[in-house]
């Protein structure tokens, strides 16, 4: 028996793979769908009314082969998000223009041909009914909004993609941007067009989650938490020992962006919190547990480095009672059911 006289000092050892893994698992939703059947036109809508002006005539042609563009990534077999992202940046000031017009001057904006728009859910897409479910409005608020919308999934599956390739910090960006995106949808636009809005009750029930004003602040709450696991990600990433009180706070607020995020969403949009996936709220559930599991681990490290030994193994003991699957439906620690980490169909 060969014996060493080197001494091994424990807070030297790096921290599991696994905590790399836990800590940047997100979810990739799907992005909501322009119905292949919606053969609309912008020109042919508003051919009288912007015959004798040669910008409106632009603007008009502009959106109308934008949003082909749209349709045509949509209907690929594999949505290539950045040139989809590219094309809806492109539609979204048009489809505003249009609006302001129709705004100020309601009295020239007068249609030769209706306009039906025709979009289904990406929040409310069901692994276990796939068929897409399309929603109809003749208002320009609607398009407007959807635009958005699906403008903010498809930068957050680009962040996905990111993340998958190991490139934490951009992928960090895009959820954060997406994070803005949804804020601007749910502070902003959506109540605006809710005040002038005379039919509450039948929208609630009836339209997409992504035109409700609680679901884009939940979503806010989503991807801020998102953000901040990749920023975890990638100070695990770096070589050397990483910064461990930091990541503790970082992985605390990550718990409680998710919290925030499940109890905004029952709270103000119940309607079509009962439509989306609940396996994908089994995943949330179980990142709660994992992030305050991280919290407490990282707390630990950071009070071994500082010899502050004893309150650093109850820490790390904590973490991982935080951690353990769950015996009884009531008891501590995470309530694991079967979920596997999907792509969207057309995805």
């Amino acid at each position: 028996m060969i014996m060493s006289d080197t001494f091994i000092d424990p807070s030297s050892a790096s921290h599991p793979d696994s905590v790399l893994r836990l800590s940047s698992a997100v979810h990739r939703f799907a992005i909501p769908y322009i119905n292949p059947k919606d053969h609309i036109s912008f020109e042919e809508s508003f051919k009288t009314c912007s015959q004798n002006h040669s910008k409106t005539i632009a603007a008009m042609h502009q959106a109308d082969n934008r949003r082909r563009e749209i349709k045509a990534a949509m209907a690929s077999g594999k949505v290539i998000h950045t040139s989809l992202s590219s094309s809806l940046k492109e539609y979204i000031p048009v489809i505003n223009q249009i609006l302001l017009s129709c705004k100020f001057q309601p009295e020239v904006a007068r249609l030769d041909k209706h306009l039906v728009f025709s979009w289904s859910s990406g929040i409310e897409y069901n692994k276990y009914n796939k068929s897409k479910e399309f929603s109809d409005s003749e208002a320009l608020m609607f398009e407007f909004v959807l635009s958005i919308a699906t403008y903010a999934l498809s930068e957050s599956n680009i962040g996905c993609d990111s993340c998958v390739d190991g490139d934490f910090p951009k992928a960090s960006r895009q959820f954060a941007k997406t994070a803005g995106i949804f804020q601007y949808l749910g502070e902003d636009v959506l109540p605006n067009w809710m005040a002038n809005s005379m039919q509450h009750a039948e929208m609630e029930n009836e339209t997409l989650a992504e035109t409700r004003v609680g679901v884009c602040v939940a979503m806010t709450h989503l991807y801020m938490a998102m953000a901040q696991q990749m920023a975890v990600a990638t100070l695990l990433a770096k070589p050397g020992t990483p910064n461990y009180a930091l990541l503790g706070k970082l992985s605390s607020g990550i718990a409680a962006e998710l919290e925030t995020f499940v109890t905004t969403f029952r709270s103000k949009s119940p309607v079509h919190m009962s439509r989306i996936d609940s396996s994908f709220l089994t995943l949330v559930t179980f990142l709660i547990n994992i992030q305050h599991s991280l919290g407490l681990y990282f707390l630990g490290r950071s009070l071994w480095l500082n010899c502050e030994y004893g309150v650093a193994i109850a820490a790390i003991s904590e973490a991982t009672v935080a951690a353990r699957t769950r015996t009884t439906p009531t008891g501590r620690g995470c309530k694991l059911n079967q979920y596997a980490m999907r792509k969207p169909a057309n995805d």
